[in-house]
């Protein structure tokens, strides 16, 4: 064999390894995804997420009979009364913010990496909750309470944020630190039908919207992380395979993606 057909023969073998390592990455980069997004559906979070549907449907379903009552009683009477205020503003993604930065700058200067996948987890779980409660928005188009001509109503958005945000904490944090960020997430969704901004349902949909994603993606990379700890520790290998038809041999390398 010659040496130029032995050098273009390893040279298209790594042309074929580089593509196929290329094609595989843009796979898992969509697969990824497609993971997150049915992340409420495929993982341990799916009873729950089953159990807040249905809760949404009967509280839509009865909103006439019994929830709207209820309703007007929070709008005429006010019981947060100051509270709601704050309620409104916690539900601005600002909860969600601070624990993202706590934790990047952590990260950053501690070279935490438990730091560092907290806060890209926190991102996530309320870029993925919000853009599907921001969908289902613009899609199912409910009218306001206060402004029938607004037609944005489920579900209530500042509820979904501030569920993704107690559900990450509950997870990540235990009880010590889940159940202040539940207050607080509970506080934001009264505050929206307290204020007539919200039916009882857009909150509950809201919160468990919020609740699937947090836990949801919570339970996704923790299964991914014991799925990677189960693998071969060396799951690369270097063997070189005969080629007798052209008198020569290749070396191969396997890596396992």
């Amino acid at each position: 064999m010659s040496l130029k057909k032995l050098v273009f023969f390893h040279l298209l073998l790594f042309s074929f390894s580089v593509c196929s390592q290329e094609q595989v990455k843009e796979q898992t980069r969509w697969q990824k995804l497609g993971d997150e997004f049915l992340s409420p559906w495929t993982t341990d979070v799916r009873p729950f997420f089953l159990i807040g549907s249905g809760a949404t449907i009967i509280a839509a379903a009865t909103r006439r009979h019994h929830l709207d009552n209820t309703s007007e009683e929070f709008n005429d009477h006010k019981p947060l009364g100051d509270l709601s205020e704050a309620g409104d503003l916690l539900g601005q993604l600002i909860p969600n913010i601070l624990y993202t930065g706590g934790m990047g700058l952590h990260a950053h200067f501690a070279k935490n990496k438990e730091s560092s996948r907290r806060a890209w987890l926190m991102v996530r779980a309320t870029a993925w909750s919000g853009a599907v409660t921001t969908v289902l928005k613009y899609t199912i188009r409910e009218p306001r309470r206060y402004d029938h001509s607004t037609r944005n109503s489920f579900p209530s958005g500042h509820t979904t944020t501030a569920f993704a945000f107690a559900s990450v904490v509950g997870a990540e944090h235990g009880v010590a630190w889940g159940v202040p960020a539940y207050a607080i997430a509970t506080l934001v969704g009264v505050s929206r039908v307290n204020d007539n901004a919200h039916y009882p349902h857009d909150v509950i949909a809201g919160a468990t919207v919020g609740i699937a994603y947090g836990l949801g993606l919570y339970y996704l990379d923790h299964k991914k992380t014991s799925t990677s700890e189960a693998k071969v520790e060396n799951p690369s290998q270097t063997f070189v395979v005969p080629l007798t038809e052209i008198k020569g041999a290749a070396v191969v390398y396997s890596k396992d993606f």
